[in-house]
């Protein structure tokens, strides 16, 4: 239940694999610029996959290009406030994301959590290589598995290396992506029909306002999927960092780049309503030498999210803490190995099967665990943790098991009623599939009220001697 402190000195070094694991960051390891959270999280959300959201709303949802717009903003904007708030988190302790909620679940109440984040981590890796084997099987046609073990091991190394190659890489894809990705917009205006009607007939149409649901939750389930994540890549920010320029950084970061793909997407979908692969959304819509580029923008956008996925969810695993896990991920690097070898098993089952609706399903379920973590947090940290800079309380003081544990189950049991999609049904959703999926809107206030009513009652540890300052 202690944090270990790293001796050796990482400092700003690229090309050595970072020491530090789950300990909190020291004073003297500090580094970085707030506009450095910009340009890491506009490049991992420059890639395929931020599109293909897009195609959901019109191509399985059915929405008009207004309706689908208004819904991607929304979504998308609720999930970068809340990115923006826990990006504020991460050099005020200097701990990673799911360690932070120790204070809310206790240290192995929190296993749970970490364990949600750790398959979410495997499960965003497999959407994202699916793509980049897409795009370098039309560039490399060797067969499905080679290409496979070719992205597995470019997102591994850099993942394995950590933190500071993440930042680099990330600042270098971001200038070409944006390149890329303008210079397939372009081309796209053109084609887009922009008058196109609503489609009843779509594949999980639930009426205009339950599809314009199933949109909002979807494209805030993507921004979600990086909530967890958020303090993991400011946590070597200076304590000094300014609260208006980090949250600003790390919301535009996310708004501008996923917005503007997820509209491209929704365009897209109704150029080629009917595609099984989704790069072919982009393969016959500009000249062979751009669509060739494209196809490596895409690879390398593959990496730029994946890297944050293999990272943040090593660092999950060891918040796992228990001897096992230790044996095997004995440090940072062997789990993010770990990883990506899982990941890119189960990149190779889900490449085998409808990638649309997988990744519906896919967005949908990660939802229903982190919005009510989400709630928590943000409840943990208005009661108890605003006032309190001490690190010792996600370790020492962290305690076994505390009420985010219970107010977190009891939340998701309440939601089920509500969950919308083919492989779970909840009875109230399948009784008005017209309300789309809000089961993770209900989690997110049951949580809420149950865990203030929880921890009212709840005694909080007390700082102990020679505590973690």
């Amino acid at each position: 239940m202690e944090a270990t402190k790293s001796t050796e000195y990482y400092g700003e070094e690229v090309l050595h694999v970072e020491p530090h694991g789950i300990d909190p960051i020291s004073v003297n390891e500090r580094h970085g610029k707030p506009r450095n959270i910009f340009t890491l999280w506009f490049s991992a959300n420059l890639e395929f996959a931020t599109l293909t959201l897009g195609v959901l709303a019109v191509g399985l949802f059915g929405l008009n290009l207004t309706q689908a717009a208004v819904s991607i903003v929304i979504g998308t904007g609720l999930g970068a406030i809340f990115i923006g708030l826990l990006t504020t988190f991460g050099y005020r302790w200097g701990i990673p994301q799911l360690i932070q909620s120790r204070s809310a679940f206790g240290f192995y109440g929190n296993f749970l959590p970490a364990l949600f984040n750790f398959i979410s981590g495997m499960g965003w890796y497999a959407v994202n290589t699916v793509l980049g084997v897409y795009a370098l099987q039309w560039l490399l046609p060797i067969g499905f598995v080679p290409d496979l073990l070719i992205m597995i091991v470019l997102q591994a190394v850099v993942s394995i290396y950590g933190h500071n190659l993440i930042h680099f890489v990330e600042k270098v894809a971001a200038l070409f992506l944006a390149v890329i990705f303008i210079i397939t917009t372009i081309y796209a205006l053109g084609q887009i029909h922009f008058g196109i009607a609503e489609n009843f007939k779509a594949p999980v149409f639930s009426g205009t306002a339950g599809s314009i649901i199933l949109t909002i939750g979807t494209t805030l389930s993507y921004m979600m999927g990086w909530l967890t994540f958020s303090s993991d890549y400011s946590r070597y920010l200076p304590h000094n960092t300014s609260t208006k320029k980090a949250f600003s950084f790390a919301f535009f970061g996310n708004f501008i780049p996923a917005v503007w793909l997820e509209l491209l997407g929704a365009g897209l979908a109704t150029v080629k309503p009917n595609i099984n692969t989704p790069t072919d959304l982009v393969s016959g819509l500009m000249p062979h030498p751009i669509v060739v580029v494209t196809m490596i923008a895409i690879m390398v956008g593959t990496i730029t999210a994946n890297v944050l996925n293999i990272y943040s969810g090593s660092l999950s695993l060891l918040a796992i803490d228990v001897s096992w896990v230790r044996a095997i991920a004995p440090k940072r690097w062997i789990a993010a190995l770990i990883i990506g070898i899982a990941g890119g098993i189960i990149s190779y089952l889900g490449g085998t099967s409808g990638y649309y609706e997988n990744y519906s399903n896919f967005l949908l379920l990660l939802a229903y665990w982190i919005s009510p973590w989400l709630a928590i947090i943000v409840t943990d940290y208005m009661m108890h943790l605003r006032k309190s800079d001490g690190v010792w309380q996600f370790y020492e003081g962290s305690g076994n098991v505390r009420a985010g544990l219970y107010a977190f189950i009891l939340a998701i049991l309440a939601s089920y009623p509500f969950f919308n999609q083919s492989i779970l049904m909840g009875p109230i959703a399948k009784a008005y599939p017209q309300i789309g999926d809000i089961s993770y809107y209900v989690s997110f206030v049951v949580a809420m009220i149950l865990y203030a009513i929880f921890s009212k009652f709840s005694k909080r540890p007390t700082a102990p001697k020679g505590n973690l300052a």
